[in-house]
């Protein structure tokens, strides 16, 4: 096992564009006619100023919504991608240079990539057959005699076939895995024969039966329907610590990262925009785009101006803050902010001098009821609450809303980052 290390890691492609003097033809045909030193290579950056610590047997989570960079920085830790600067550790050594395949880390994918003609068995021995599991010293038998009896026995029915000492050696390897991901029954059957849940778990069966230092999981769960992701992550966190092997999950779902990860990284535009444990991430957001990822339904945001010293004033509501806010707030340069309230913090009030709210859709859940509407003075802001099971709520209804004020945020108006508070 060991620990990753990402250091001010950057990545960049190169792209061909049109110079500007072309930048108008409306017809492609003139583009692809013209001539082609009009064209000129642009950077293009995927991943920038990437610092990241993966402790010895930690499960890491990368997320964020697609294009973020997430798979393409487990690609440069697999070696599928060549780094364009910085540098990867993987324990002690740097493996910029380091082939694929010598770096001691397993991926697991989206797609499962099973070989369609191998049998379950034989998948998950593939890769155990092109390692050194089984190998033994240098004598008569493992160099001469044993081969010679494989080949003279290959002909007969399989139960009087001679099996090498590396191939019981591998055998023992593929049934304890079987065990451990319950597919024992499934070991003879191919691919085609198989459910989606049991292929991801012949694919997780692949890259334990190996016993890396690093586990790499690129959207593993995402092609199973909600059950079966549900059983199938659950599964693999038992299984991770189990082994305690170092994984790096990559996924855009929120919920997978918040019930799998010991810490999550959340990526927007190439860039890590926090690194910390789900409850943290959650209760304790760096800026408004993490608040507003993570989290569902995401958070709501309404602009406010502070009047000291604890008065938020919105043209359609006023609230009075804490105190505990008052000494955060009284360093604030600015007095304009992002009032930030997740749904669940919402409850229905009598009193007409609280949010009034017009509702256009509700969702009765059964565990809970979601509403969505708009200020009832103004409907391009909207608001999403999570009210009680039992509340009965009509369209096109207008209600009233107070806030849970401990359980507030507040975000730089300009920068959007959030103002930090030390009761979390």
């Amino acid at each position: 096992m060991a620990k990753v290390v990402f250091e001010n890691v950057y990545k960049s492609f190169k792209k061909r564009v049109q110079e500007e003097s072309n930048r108008n033809i409306e017809n492609k045909s003139e583009i692809l006619d013209s001539d082609s030193s009009s064209l000129t290579n642009q950077a293009v950056n995927v991943l920038r100023n990437i610092n990241l610590e993966v402790k010895d047997g930690e499960f890491m989570v990368l997320v964020g919504p697609s294009g973020c960079g997430k798979s393409t920085l487990l690609r440069l830790l697999a070696g599928l991608e060549e780094l364009t600067g910085g540098n990867v550790y993987i324990g002690d050594r740097i493996v910029n240079k380091i082939p694929p395949k010598a770096r001691d880390i397993a991926m697991v994918f989206q797609n499962y990539a099973l070989y369609p003609h191998l049998n379950v068995y034989d998948n998950i021995a593939f890769g155990l057959r092109r390692s050194e599991i089984g190998e033994t010293e240098s004598n008569l038998v493992s160099d001469w005699l044993e081969p010679a009896l494989v080949g003279l026995t290959r002909s007969l029915p399989r139960s009087m076939r001679y099996i090498s000492s590396r191939e019981r050696e591998i055998r023992k390897r593929v049934r304890y895995v079987a065990s451990l991901l319950q597919i024992e029954s499934l070991l003879s059957r191919l691919p085609k024969e198989l459910s989606g849940g049991q292929k991801q778990r012949v694919a997780l069966g692949r890259a334990i039966a190996r016993n890396p230092q690093v586990f790499l999981m690129d959207e593993p769960l995402s092609n199973l329907d909600a059950k079966l992701r549900t059983e199938t992550r659950a599964q693999i966190v038992q299984l991770q610590k189990q082994l305690g092997i170092t994984t790096i999950y990559v996924t855009h779902d929120q919920t997978e990262a918040m019930t799998m990860g010991d810490r999550i990284a959340v990526m927007k535009g190439g860039e890590i925009q926090q690194i910390a444990s789900p409850l943290e991430i959650y209760n304790q957001p760096a800026n408004r785009f993490v608040a507003e990822f993570i989290g569902s339904p995401p958070m709501n945001f309404l602009p406010v101006e502070l009047t000291k010293p604890l008065t938020l004033i919105n043209p359609h509501f006023r609230l009075t803050l804490p105190e505990y806010w008052g000494e955060i707030l009284h360093n604030q340069g600015n007095n304009k902010f992002l009032l930030g309230i997740r749904p669940q913090y919402f409850f229905l009030s009598p009193e007409s001098s609280h949010i009034s709210v017009k509702v256009n859709l509700v969702e009765a859940l059964g565990s809970e009821t979601y509403i969505q509407g708009t200020l009832s003075n103004d409907s391009d802001t909207s608001i999403t609450a999570s009210l009680s099971p039992d509340t009965i709520v009509s369209l096109g209804e207008s209600i009233n809303l107070s806030i849970n004020l401990d359980k507030i945020h507040l975000f730089d108006a300009d920068n959007k980052v959030a103002i930090p508070l030390d009761r979390w």
